[in-house]
Order: structure tokens, then C-alpha cells, then sequence
């Protein structure tokens, strides 16, 4: 399993999650689980949400005298943006997200309260 094919020019694709956002899982191996988002990639269209897609990466001893340890290390590997769905900070469920012109500004909402997902900068 290598690296994924660029699929965007930067800038050109906006993903629906952003980092900090609490996900949940709806396809793959990690069905229905949730989630923060800790990075997204929107050239590739994936995000690595904590405690998601876990794959084991065999890690070979850094350093002199083993400053880092080797060993068997379980990391998040990315996942496709598609397979996720924003949680609504109201209801705690999951919602769609759409986007709204508040003050001047582009904001995502939740379609299924109407809350506001973006925080106040």
C-alpha cells in the first residue's frame, strides 16, 4: 500500500472536515467509530482522525544506543474524507454540512440544527 495519487492542485478542492473537527467513521473497517480529526490532506482528498484506521508500522530502533525504541507501532493511517461525517456540537449526532454567508463570511453550518461548525476566530 503506497502513497496515494495527488488528485488536486492546491487550493482547487475543499474538504468538508477540518482539522479539530469530531468525525465519525460510515465506511471501512473502522465503521461507526468517532473520532478528531488531527490533519487534513485536500490534494489527496484524506484526513487522519485520531484512533481511526490503525495500522501496524514495524519500527526499527533510532538513534545511538536505541534513544527511540523499536518495536510493533500502531499509528492512524489516512482515510478517505467521503467515508466521514461531521458531529453536530448540538445534538451529538451526525450531520451534513452546509455553507452560509454570516457577516461577510463563508461558515459551514450543520444541516441538522443549523449550528454554527466553525469556531470564532
Amino acid at each position: 500500500m503506497g502513497q496515494t495519487k495527488k488528485r488536486h492542485k492546491a487550493g482547487t478542492f475543499k474538504p468538508h472536515v477540518k482539522k479539530g473537527d469530531e468525525v465519525l467513521v460510515i465506511a471501512g473497517r473502522s465503521l461507526g467509530t468517532r473520532g478528531h480529526v488531527v490533519s487534513v490532506d485536500p490534494q489527496r482528498e484524506r484526513a487522519i482522525v485520531e484512533g481511526v484506521n490503525l495500522v501496524t508500522k514495524h519500527q526499527r530502533a533510532q538513534g545511538p544506543a536505541g534513544r527511540q525504541q523499536g518495536g510493533r507501532v500502531e499509528r492512524p493511517a489516512p482515510i478517505h474524507v467521503s467515508n466521514l461525517m461531521v458531529i453536530d456540537p448540538e445534538t451529538n449526532q451526525p450531520t451534513r454540512v452546509a455553507h452560509k454567508l454570516v457577516n461577510g463570511k463563508w461558515v459551514r453550518v450543520s444541516k441538522r440544527s443549523g449550528a454554527t461548525l466553525d469556531r470564532a476566530e
